[in-house]
């Protein structure tokens, strides 16, 4: 059911400052778990603290169109966000983390619909639908990709290497060099860039709007490159290694912290190419 929201507005107002109060309140737990995530060494979601500026920027960007559009009040709002905090409740009490971080989602679509609407929630609907990237999937998820993603990656750096004539013995995640051996780790298997590409992919394809064939297209490309970039930084990891000792590439150096976010770096250029170059076809 839904009504116009012809309430004063400052009891708009008092209702948005009780349900960002309870907000706030009943999550904040899941806050630092989310804080903890992002932050951790090799984080798949470091981008996360980035997510709701872009969302809030997205909503500032068609503002003009929203203020066009005559708020109403929908109680399906009010059910989603009974529906949430059930949910974390249940989250809490089985300290199931992931659970309670993605019914923030749901409560937010609650708060919306409860205040202005089903119109002003279908304009919102793109800039709500990104906070999905800030909530973080259980790794054992992840790694049903994350291992065949850090072979591949694994293979593709030692074609590099093969291309440089560096004498190496593989066994399974391990480099055996000359001198000394190096050993594939965790963050090589190309899962943080992928999140992060998806992400980026999924916004330019919302501001860009090249089209059904060449979004899928966008979104295909982007496991290959990920793959493509963590085997180029195996590579140069290898190199590094054989070159100038294992101590250089070693997890603790600063140049292994450096390769991950050169190779990302240039993983975000050629994706940016990528799709300003599907842009410049459709416009011709």
């Amino acid at each position: 059911m839904e009504s116009k929201n012809s309430s004063h507005p400052y009891l708009i107002y008092l209702l948005s400052i009780f349900l960002l109060a309870s907000f706030l309140l009943c999550y904040h737990n899941t806050f630092s778990w989310l804080h903890y995530k992002y932050s951790l060494k090799d984080s798949y979601y470091s981008h996360g603290y980035l997510i709701p500026f872009i969302s809030l920027y997205l909503i500032y960007i068609i503002r003009e169109k929203i203020k066009t559009i005559e708020l109403s009040s929908s109680f399906l709002g009010l059910g989603i966000i009974i529906l949430a905090l059930v949910i974390h409740v249940f989250a809490v009490m089985s300290d199931i983390n992931f659970i309670s971080g993605f019914s923030i989602f749901f409560f937010i679509i609650g708060c919306i619909l409860y205040l202005f609407g089903k119109k002003v929630a279908r304009e919102l609907a793109f800039p709500l639908g990104f906070l999905l990237f800030l909530f973080p999937i259980p790794d054992n998820y992840i790694n049903i990709i994350a291992l065949p993603s850090k072979s591949l990656a694994t293979d593709i750096g030692l074609m590099v290497i093969d291309w440089l004539d560096i004498p190496y013995f593989r066994e399974g995640f391990i480099i055996n060099l000359t001198d000394t051996s190096l050993f594939v780790g965790t963050p090589c298997n190309g899962m943080k860039s992928l999140i992060s590409f998806i992400a980026l992919g999924v916004l330019a394809i919302y501001i860009i709007k090249l089209g059904l064939i060449r979004n899928f297209i966008i979104i295909a490309c982007i496991y290959p490159l990920s793959i493509f970039i963590n085997g180029c930084r195996i590579a140069l990891l290898v190199y590094i290694a054989d070159t100038y000792g294992i101590e250089k590439a070693s997890p603790e150096s600063f140049i292994h912290d450096l390769s991950g976010l050169i190779v990302f770096f240039i993983g975000f250029i050629i994706l940016i190419l990528f799709i300003n170059l599907l842009e410049w076809k459709r416009n011709r």
